[in-house]
């Protein structure tokens, strides 16, 4: 059985699930595609808690290593 949760994501327009095994990547899969500065995301833990939180975007690497 696969680990994946749903991400409720708000960025202010619209709202989308993302399915993803952790918070990290439903952010990074969501991020490209919205040019909000700030998203609410939702998710359901496996103890059956419900989570909100906002999140600045974007999230990761400021500036990656050159070859």
């Amino acid at each position: 059985m696969p680990k994946n949760r749903i991400f409720k994501i708000t960025d202010g327009t619209e709202t989308k699930e993302v399915e993803a095994m952790s918070f990290k990547k439903a952010v990074r899969s969501f991020q490209g595609s919205s040019k909000a500065k700030m998203i609410t995301i939702e998710w359901m833990t496996k103890g059956g808690e419900l989570f909100v939180k906002d999140q600045q975007i974007p999230m990761g690497r400021k500036k990656k290593i050159g070859r």
